[in-house]
């Protein structure tokens, strides 16, 4: 019933009222860069997205990709990221129920990225109340739920801009995650939310521009205009736009339920930022911060995004780009 190209699918269970969301995670840089950190960010990320659809994390499964353990740095790499892993889980009640371990994963080269992908699934109570991705309806109001430092370490913009994959990755404050989960969660039961979109690699201003450009099969996507100069003052634009810090979510709700919205994020502890509105159809992305004022062209937007994987096979084969 939410299918590919959100944070999670979610699967309808025969003729039963509840529904399960799944969902896939690794972001091999972090962990190359804090082993434990990674780890936990694996789980963290994993939990966010399926809490986005409204469901509440059940358990996960794993499969732990590594170099050679009889290689000291490697070694080291596994049992911090293993330790991270854990520590998430602990931290969010779900359990390991399996998993394998794959080792000696290198080339002449030297060993892979330590890459321990995550597997989660969450449970739905009502699979009526999922939450989608991507913007809705024009005038939507637009929250950024959640705290931005900035942190550029390991980041996209750091590795695909100036090609450096190096840094501090961003520190993951499980109690903040959990707590955000349950809002989420909370948020879908009482169906406060019209869409929820983690932020993840890319940070701040791709989650924005993901869920403008809309579902894989939609017509087009929805614009918005997004005012942030009141926001994290202290950052620039860089670190604004394209920090991946940990444990946040952008959402949209109808401006009537804005109140009540508000008093449930009060009463799980998350802090959150009114952001702008959902534009119309086809309209443009603009993002307004104290350093700048940004647009791009959502019909432009998605041809990047949904043509990346064609337009990367027609260079690989010498057919163009």
């Amino acid at each position: 019933v939410l299918g590919p190209g959100g944070d999670a699918g979610v699967l309808r269970v025969g003729q039963e009222a509840f529904g399960l969301a799944l969902t896939l995670d690794c972001n091999a840089r972090f962990v190359a860069l804090d082993p434990y950190e990674g780890g936990k960010a694996v789980v963290a990320e994993a939990a966010r997205n399926v809490a986005c659809t409204g469901a509440v994390p059940l358990g996960i499964t794993d499969c732990l990709n590594f170099g050679s353990p009889e290689r000291p740095e490697v070694f080291f790499q596994f049992t911090e990221a293993c330790r991270g892993i854990s520590d998430a889980c602990r931290a969010f009640d779900i359990p390991v129920t399996g998993g394998n371990v794959s080792f000696y994963n290198e080339s002449p080269t030297g060993a892979i990225d330590p890459t321990p992908v995550v597997g989660l699934v969450g449970l739905l109570a009502q699979v009526d109340h999922r939450i989608p991705s991507h913007f809705v309806a024009d005038g939507d109001c637009i929250v950024i739920f959640g705290r931005t430092r900035g942190e550029l370490g390991g980041s996209a913009y750091w590795a695909e801009v100036l090609d450096c994959a190096g840094g501090i990755p961003p520190r993951v404050d499980l109690g903040a995650e959990r707590a955000l989960q349950r809002l989420l969660a909370d948020a879908a039961r009482l169906q406060l939310l019209r869409s929820a979109h983690d932020c993840s690699t890319g940070g701040l201003a791709v989650a924005l521009a993901e869920a403008a450009i809309g579902a894989p099969y939609a017509d087009r996507g929805l614009g918005a205009d997004v005012d942030l100069r009141g926001y994290a003052p202290a950052l620039t634009d860089a670190e604004l736009l394209y920090g991946e810090d940990h444990g946040r979510v952008v959402a949209t709700f109808k401006r009537t339920d804005a109140g009540r919205l508000a008093a449930l994020a009060r009463q799980h502890g998350v802090p959150g930022f009114g952001a702008g509105r959902v534009g119309t159809a086809g309209g443009p992305l603009r993002i307004r911060t104290g350093q700048g004022d940004h647009r791009w062209p959502i019909d432009r937007l998605r041809q990047i995004y949904f043509d990346a994987i064609p337009r990367r096979m027609a260079g690989a084969t010498g057919g163009g780009s």
